[in-house]
């Protein structure tokens, strides 16, 4: 029995040093104060209600710092490191985002072939302009004389592809970003370095722009074979393009990715001719616009047009779902001319917009 009860107290005396630690936690993350009242009734109670509490409130104040202080993409930053001597650095850096970068005063020196500190003071180092602006170029001062036998560091020889290299982050927060930046003892001119990283930044973004014009050419210019038909939903995100995929696959029809529910809009006066289920498309309408043109619209969630039926340009005729083989929410548009699939797309041809001459606004054969 006394073994017992010994058990009991100890049990509760872990219970209360747990309470404590969680209470010291949340205190640090997010300054507020949790405390505990004493007393006989309901003690145990209370102390569990407060553990509740505080779990909740760090939970929350973590959700809080990393919607806040989510990372940066990598490419939309860069650092390189420029020694002038003394232990002194500048650290250029390159912020192509939309929002600031802001460093915690906190730097690590590390060493790339054990993977641990070098050995010094990192609570010495001294850093100047922690802040760079979006869009902009800065440089961030670092001095780490104080703190690192830096004539030691630059006279050992390090093996190739071992690198000394500081660890920056952006934010205070729990959920803080980690920036490497190596670094070496040979002096060099710091406008130099920022005149390289502008022009590689400039070159990425190059890139990236031919990148995404390639992209807009496989899917099309984004507007509809006929200049008189409307969007078929709010979503102009082509998923995937007509004819031959990358994977040597054809489609026939293209995918505009979008919310489940959104609406789908007749392209143009027509008549719906089918409205049924297949295993490929799911829920799908055909519409007959006239003189062999038809639109298929598939994946479909809802269905609001029977066979038969008469509907107008710009009319909610179904809304986008994932029905059939969809891999997410998205339309399935075809266009088809006398049975033969056709690229919905305005395709570039010298420079000019071809319109199908056969096609006129209103869905009928043009007639000279």
């Amino acid at each position: 029995m006394k073994e017992r009860n010994h058990l009991v107290k100890e049990g509760h005396s872990i219970q209360k040093g747990n309470l404590r630690a969680i209470q010291d936690i949340v205190q640090r993350k997010t300054g507020a104060a949790v405390t505990a009242q004493r007393g006989p009734a309901g003690s145990k109670i209370r102390r569990m209600a407060i553990l509740a509490a505080s779990l909740l409130c760090f939970v929350i104040s973590c959700a809080f710092a990393y919607a806040k202080f989510s990372g940066l993409n990598r490419d939309e930053a860069g650092f390189a490191a420029v020694y002038r001597g003394d232990g002194k650095f500048d650290i250029v850096i390159i912020n192509a985002s939309d929002r600031e970068l802001e460093l915690q005063e906190k730097v690590k020196v590390m060493r790339w072939s054990t993977g641990e500190e070098v050995e010094g003071d990192s609570g010495k180092i001294r850093m100047q302009g922690t802040a760079i602006a979006p869009h902009s170029q800065g440089v961030v001062s670092i001095d780490i004389s104080e703190g690192y036998d830096v004539e030691a560091m630059m006279e050992e020889k390090l093996q190739e592809r071992d690198v000394y290299y500081f660890v920056l982050t952006n934010n205070n927060f729990a959920f803080g970003q980690d920036w490497m930046c190596s670094f070496d003892f040979e002096i060099r001119q710091t406008e130099d370095i920022m005149d390289r990283m502008r022009d590689s930044m400039e070159q990425r973004a190059e890139r990236e722009r031919e990148r995404q014009e390639a992209e807009e050419k496989q899917y099309g210019t984004g507007e509809l074979m006929n200049p008189a038909w409307i969007w078929p939903t709010v979503s102009r995100d082509v998923s995937s393009s007509f004819g031959i995929q990358e994977n040597g696959i054809y489609s026939g029809h293209v995918n505009i990715c979008g919310m489940a529910g959104d609406e789908i809009y007749a392209v143009a006066d027509g008549t719906v001719t089918e409205a049924a289920y297949e295993s490929g498309a799911g829920n799908f309408i055909v519409v007959d616009l006239g003189e062999g043109v038809t639109v298929k619209y598939g994946h479909l969630k809802e269905i609001r047009v029977s066979e038969g039926e008469e509907v107008k340009q710009g009319q909610v005729i179904a809304t986008m779902g994932t029905t059939g083989m969809a891999t997410g929410p998205n339309l399935l548009f075809a266009i088809s001319v006398d049975g033969e699939e056709v690229n919905p797309f305005a395709e570039a041809v010298d420079g000019e917009e071809d319109y199908p001459s056969a096609v006129s606004a209103d869905g009928k054969e043009d007639k000279e």
